[in-house]
């Protein structure tokens, strides 16, 4: 019987996907999408991924944002109209779910300030 996996290194035969991850980006008036790394680390480029099946946004930018969940049409005017937006008052929380990663979301504020989100995979199954 093999052993129990001791690390989550890909590579090893039982790799769990429930891995959560906590970030914060600046939002200003220019749309921006949610990453899965940190931006100011060596290495790393803005916008990579981080699999998830729901994420918790928090904002505290000063000002209300608007989040987008359709990176798939990113730069498409239609996707990122105003009518398509989540409005998240500052100060408040949501969690968007249907996910398969954190940079199909994008936001944009009213000013300059924080957004914090958590991904994480489904928080809200039925109990059976």
């Amino acid at each position: 019987m093999p052993e129990a996996p001791t690390t989550n290194d890909r590579s090893n035969q039982y790799f769990n996907r429930n891995e959560c991850r906590s970030f914060n980006i600046r939002v200003s008036t220019s749309m921006v999408r949610l990453s899965g790394r940190d931006s100011g680390a060596p290495g790393t480029a803005t916008g990579q991924g981080q699999e998830c099946s729901e994420v918790f946004i928090v904002n505290k930018s000063g000002g209300a944002v608007e989040l987008f969940d359709r990176a798939d049409a990113w730069g498409n005017a239609e996707a990122t109209a105003a009518s398509r937006a989540f409005l998240l008052d500052n100060n408040d929380s949501v969690t968007l779910r249907g996910l398969t990663n954190v940079n199909q979301v994008s936001a944009k504020g009213s000013g300059n300030g924080t957004i914090y989100y958590r991904t994480q995979f489904f928080s809200s199954n039925p109990i059976r």
